[in-house]
């Protein structure tokens, strides 16, 4: 599963995100919205290990898959991102899929969300800048 759900959040709402560069509570209203578009994509939990995050992170991610690299993150089923600045405020920051890696994709203010499995590998490449996102990983309904 792979979807891209353009304009989710207004340019005035990302602003306000990026402006807080740390772990959010899922009860903060301002995910209330992009949760609710979230849970009627794929069937979410929120799990004891679920987090939210604003990242500004230069040197990118390496190729990986979101149930972790070494398995740490087995709990993970989905995974979600929003780029809260305009790609013109940065260079580089493409967000990659392995299997389409001439096609960067930029998805400021419109959500990005997959399973969190092989089928998705991704990466993110270093950037220059002010490259802001809010990643977010749950569990899945399936798991109980």
């Amino acid at each position: 599963m792979r979807v891209v759900i353009p304009s989710v959040i207004t340019e005035d709402a990302a602003s306000d995100l990026a402006s807080i560069p740390d772990y959010l509570d899922f009860s903060d209203v301002r995910l209330g919205g992009i949760l609710d578009v979230v849970g009627g994509l794929a069937p979410i939990k929120l799990c004891e290990d679920s987090y939210a995050r604003v990242e500004k992170r230069t040197e990118g991610h390496p190729w990986h898959q979101d149930t972790g690299t070494k398995g740490h993150m087995e709990w993970c089923k989905y995974s979600a991102s929003v780029l809260l600045v305009p790609p013109s405020r940065f260079s580089g920051g493409g967000f990659y899929f392995r299997d389409q890696p001439d096609d960067p994709i930029f998805h400021f203010c419109d959500l990005l969300v997959f399973s969190s499995g092989s089928d998705n590998v991704h990466s993110v490449s270093r950037n220059s800048g002010e490259r802001i996102s809010l990643i977010m990983f749950f569990g899945g309904s399936e798991d109980g």
